[in-house]
């Protein structure tokens, strides 16, 4: 009897923890989709408001519909699959994806918050969940027809099948782990080396063979869901690609950029190198986003490092800097990071207010695994992960965009922190109180 009665209050929180979380998830979604609503008032509902990579997605799922299947190298499959569903269902409306991509963006809500309790309590876990639902930048990303807002919840269920395949070892859980981060790769390849973590991950008791066993459970899902995509750009293009092109990636990360961008005066931003070193009509005829385009880039960047090893690993320390806080040629205006007064000409206070906290997150994040760092070894899959795309990013370019998809790690983070030093405080007042 009295244990019954002892777990009435504990259903009864366990409700308002999910009376709350819903609360959050609406809240969330209502600033998207009032985002996507400011954001179709002032757009045709054409292509011609797509800018950037946009047209490059939108492209390729207009003509899926048409018949034609990815003959272009540039991109990987799913998020113009993705937008080809959508066109299969409202027509060729960029809006109406808009419109969608607002519930896509807001079901990054609840499984950050699921991911939290993996290392924090329920409360701290809203904490978590409340970051994403008002994460300025996150909600920014319904607006663009770019994998980011898909990117997002694919990361965290690519997490959440890691360690869900490590509190339970089984091949099956492996394998189904593999085929997770698998789609995740087709969404952006920028993961494909992510499996080289998981035998960090794994506990040293483990036998070898065991380790092996289901390493290769989750390495085989792979290679089975990427494998058809691998054979599609092998029949298209005559030659073995396993994702898409990498659109010089490793030359912007080369020091012969470094001295392009950050250096030679008048110093240029990103679109201007665009416009100059990579436009095919001026640099002889090599597109960056051709198979044959990203080879010669590729190889310009290797001679560029082997020149100069020393400006290229101080370019990478700064590119991981970049990563998280914002490349100066390409997220600050005239490359002055966190300076109100260049931001103003091109943006509104409620925007400087909403980029300085989204930028500044990072930092947040960072002294609280300073005050949690009794606890590394719990949180070690999240630091991983994190430090696996700072490394790559670091390697090739970075941009604050890149990491914006790791944000809910950084709020899980922010959130655990703030439960400890509520703990903390808690622990000193009952101890003062107590004497």
């Amino acid at each position: 009897m009295t244990s019954n009665i002892s777990e009435v209050p504990q259903q009864r929180n366990d409700g308002r923890i999910v009376w709350a979380l819903i609360c959050l998830t609406l809240l969330g979604l209502a600033f998207r989709l009032y985002l996507a609503w400011r954001t179709n008032q002032t757009l045709p509902d054409t292509p011609a408001r797509l800018r950037g990579d946009e047209p490059g997605y939108e492209g390729l799922a207009y003509w899926l519909l048409k018949g034609h299947f990815f003959e272009w190298p540039g991109r990987t499959p799913v998020y113009p699959f993705f937008v080809a569903g959508c066109y299969a269902i409202f027509g060729r409306s960029p809006a109406s994806v808009v419109y969608v991509q607002a519930f896509l963006g807001a079901i990054t809500i609840p499984l950050t918050f699921i991911l939290a309790r993996r290392f924090t309590g329920a409360q701290s876990s809203l904490v978590a969940a409340g970051l994403i639902a008002l994460h300025p930048s996150l909600i920014l990303h319904v607006r663009l027809l770019q994998t980011e807002v898909l990117y997002a919840p694919l990361i965290i269920l690519t997490v959440l099948g890691l360690l869900w395949a490590l509190e339970r070892p089984r091949w099956q859980n492996f394998a189904l782990a593999g085929a997770v981060l698998a789609i995740t790769n087709l969404c952006r390849p920028t993961g494909m080396l992510l499996p080289l973590i998981v035998p960090l991950l794994m506990p040293r008791q483990w036998h070898l063979k065991r380790k092996i066993a289901y390493f290769v459970a989750y390495l085989g899902a792979i290679i089975i869901i990427t494998a058809p995509w691998t054979y599609h750009n092998y029949r298209t293009h005559k030659t073995f690609l396993i994702y898409s092109v990498s659109t010089a990636l490793l030359w912007q990360g080369s020091p012969e950029f470094y001295h392009l961008a950050y250096e030679k005066l008048p110093k240029r931003n990103m679109i201007q190198i665009w416009e100059e070193e990579l436009n095919p009509a001026r640099n002889g005829g090599h597109n960056a986003f051709t198979i044959e385009g990203d080879r010669y880039f590729t190889k310009r960047a290797i001679a560029s490092i082997l020149r100069e090893p020393a400006v290229y690993l101080w370019y990478c320390l700064q590119k991981a800097v970049y990563l998280w806080l914002g490349n100066p040629i390409s997220d600050w205006p005239y490359g002055a990071m966190f300076n109100v007064q260049a931001m103003r000409p091109f943006f509104s206070p409620q925007r400087i207010v909403g980029i300085l906290a989204s930028r500044i997150l990072p930092v947040f994040a960072a002294l609280g695994m300073i005050v949690l760092r009794h606890r590394w070894r719990e949180f070690l899959p999240l630091l991983l992960v994190c430090g696996y795309f700072t490394v790559i990013h670091s390697l090739t370019y970075a941009e604050v965009r890149y990491s914006e998809p790791l944000h809910p790690i950084l709020a899980i983070v922010i959130a655990a922190t703030a439960g400890e030093l509520r703990r903390r405080l808690k622990s000193i007042s009952q101890s003062v109180s107590g004497s």
